[in-house]
C-alpha cells in the first residue's frame, strides 16, 4: 500500500520539527511525504530541502511561487502526489500539533477495514488522551464544530483538524475542483462528499478517529479575522452545494 502525505507549509522555518519526521522517515520506509511550499518568505524551503536531501526517494517539494492558500497547496499537493501512484492520499499540519505518529493510527483503521476510504483524526477528550487546547479556540471551534454537523445534517464531532487520509478514488471525486473556500477547505471536503455520495454512502466509507495526543502549537496561521469570517463561509458552502 502506497501512501503520501501532503504537508502545507507556510512560513514554518521555526516550526518544522525536522528530527520528528527524520526519526519518523527512518522507520517507515513505506511512506512518502511531500510538502508544499506555499510562497514562504521565510527560511521553510532551505529547510524541507534538507529533508529532501536525507530522504530523496521518499520526500519531495513542490514550491508555489505565490501564496495560494492552505485549501489550495493540499489540493495541488494531491494533484501532485498523482505522479506517485499513491492508493492513499493524506494530509497533516506543519507543526505536528496531531503528532507523526497519528498516520499510523489511521492507516491501521484503513487496513483492517477496506470499506473505509475516509479516516480523519478528531480532537476528542477521552480518558488516556493527551488534548492540550487554547481554551477560546476549544469554545469557538466547539460552536463551530456544532453548527457544522447541524449544517451538513451529518454528526462530525471535529471537521477542523489537521490529520485526514483518503482513498486515491476519493481524491480524484474531491480534489480536482478548486475550493470555494480557502478558510474552511475541511469542510467543504465534507460538503463535496456527501453532493457526490450521499448521506449514507459518506457515513459507511468515512471513520473519525479520536487523536491521542493534540497540542495547539503557537504560531498559528489562524487569525482572530477567521473566527467572524467563519459563519459567512459556512452559509457559502451550504449555498454553494445545495445542502439545505
Amino acid at each position: 500500500m502506497k501512501v503520501v502525505i501532503i504537508i502545507p507549509c507556510y512560513n514554518e522555518a521555526d516550526r518544522l520539527d525536522t528530527n520528528k519526521f527524520i526519526n519518523y522517515l527512518s522507520h517507515n520506509t513505506h511512506l512518502h511525504f511531500l510538502f508544499v511550499d506555499d510562497g514562504s518568505t521565510d527560511s521553510t524551503n532551505l529547510v524541507i530541502h534538507q529533508l529532501v536531501s536525507k530522504f530523496s526517494s521518499q520526500v519531495f517539494l513542490l514550491t508555489n511561487e505565490t501564496n495560494k492558500g492552505k485549501a489550495e497547496s493540499v489540493r495541488l499537493g494531491v494533484l501532485e502526489s498523482y505522479k506517485m501512484n499513491p492508493d492513499y492520499i493524506g494530509f497533516l499540519d506543519a507543526d505536528l500539533a496531531a503528532p507523526i505518529g497519528e498516520i499510523d493510527n489511521l492507516l491501521k483503521i484503513i487496513k483492517n477495514d477496506k470499506t473505509k476510504e475516509v479516516v480523519f483524526a478528531s480532537r476528542i477528550q477521552l480518558i488516556g488522551s493527551e488534548i492540550n487546547r487554547n481554551y477560546f479556540r476549544h469554545f469557538i471551534g466547539r460552536l463551530f464544530a456544532t453548527s457544522v454537523a447541524l449544517f451538513l445534517k451529518i454528526r462530525i464531532y471535529d471537521t477542523q483538524c489537521g490529520a485526514k487520509i483518503f482513498s486515491r478514488i476519493i481524491c480524484d471525486d474531491i480534489f480536482c475542483e478548486q475550493f470555494i473556500s480557502p478558510w474552511l477547505f475541511d469542510v467543504e471536503i465534507f460538503a463535496r462528499l456527501l453532493n457526490v455520495y450521499g448521506m449514507e454512502k459518506t457515513i459507511q466509507m468515512s471513520y473519525e478517529h479520536p487523536v491521542s495526543k493534540w497540542t495547539d502549537i503557537d504560531g498559528s496561521k489562524v487569525k482572530p479575522l477567521f473566527f467572524l469570517k467563519a459563519p459567512f463561509e459556512l452559509f457559502k458552502i451550504v449555498r454553494h452545494y445545495k445542502l439545505r
